[in-house]
């Protein structure tokens, strides 16, 4: 039994470990001067909305509501589909903004640059 354990616990070392090293390269890659992949910076194409509609989900205690908002767009090319409403944060009044995103409005989206699968309607 005691094998068993020892085990367990140089596993769950090693993941740590590997996540330790993989937080480090992805502070290393983010210096000061990086903007490039700050959502604030990313470049924009123009997109449809595909769909909008409020996603609810519910817990023993609370409803949550949040939009749902599918568009296309295309980056050098090539065709993209994404969700996200906002680069950074939560919607707050998710009737509110699938009021703004309806069914074929033409959009601005705003996409990573080093990933242009990467994308939202907000910065």
């Amino acid at each position: 039994m005691g094998g068993v354990h020892v085990s367990v616990v140089a596993v769950v070392a090693v993941l740590l470990s590997g996540a330790a090293i993989g937080t480090l390269r992805l502070l290393r890659g983010r210096r000061a001067g990086d903007t490039e992949l700050l959502p604030g910076a990313w470049p924009n194409t123009r997109g449809t909305v595909l769909s909008a509609t409020v996603q609810m989900s519910h817990t023993a205690r609370a409803r949550h509501e949040s939009p749902l908002v599918f568009y296309a767009y295309q980056v050098d090319g090539r065709m993209f589909q994404g969700h996200r409403v906002r680069a950074t944060g939560q919607c707050t009044n998710a009737s509110e903004v699938i009021a703004r995103y309806p069914a074929g409005a033409s959009v601005v989206v705003y996409y990573d640059p080093t990933d242009p699968a990467n994308s939202a309607l907000e910065r």
